[in-house]
């Protein structure tokens, strides 16, 4: 029975984000918390570089993803993070999309990324494999890339 109920949660979740309303979000102790549930890092938000958006479901967010800027024509995805309760949804593609759209509308040519569990899921949504040697020097010189994320974290990358 415990299956049943969370399938139906589950279904319930997705009835409500049918059409998600993705939003800016601030970075706040809500969205550190939501980062910190997935494991993310998120040392550097702070500084101000990284923009969040996010969708809230009843006044809680249930999920965020960042785009931060590197260079010209290049920018990170990163701190892609949904709540328990919120995921299988589709709000991580819902998010991804938008953040790729973003950064088409700001001119850029490519969205990098770094993960160390989730390049299966990337991979199925047109990121592939790129070598860590040969990324920017505006990404490799991004916290993200030089010291935050391990040395095993995979890079990733999408031409937009």
């Amino acid at each position: 029975m415990v299956g049943a109920v969370r399938i139906l949660d589950k279904r319930v979740i997705a009835e409500a984000h049918k059409r998600p309303r993705i939003v800016p979000v601030e970075i706040d102790a809500e969205a550190l918390a939501l980062l910190a549930s997935a494991g993310l890092q998120s040392a550097d938000l702070a500084l101000g570089a990284t923009h969040l958006f996010g969708i809230r479901h009843d006044g809680v967010l249930d999920a965020a993803v960042g785009i931060e800027r590197c260079g010209a024509d290049a920018a990170l995805l990163r701190s892609l993070a949904v709540a328990g309760a919120a995921r299988s949804c589709g709000l991580g593609g819902e998010l991804v999309a938008h953040v790729e759209r973003v950064a088409r509308d700001l001119g850029l040519r490519r969205l990098f990324l770094l993960t160390t569990d989730a390049a299966g899921y990337f991979a199925r949504i047109g990121y592939a494999e790129f070598s860590r040697e040969a990324a920017p020097a505006a990404v490799a010189a991004s916290a993200q890339f030089a010291s935050l994320c391990p040395a095993s974290a995979v890079l990733m990358s999408k031409p937009l």
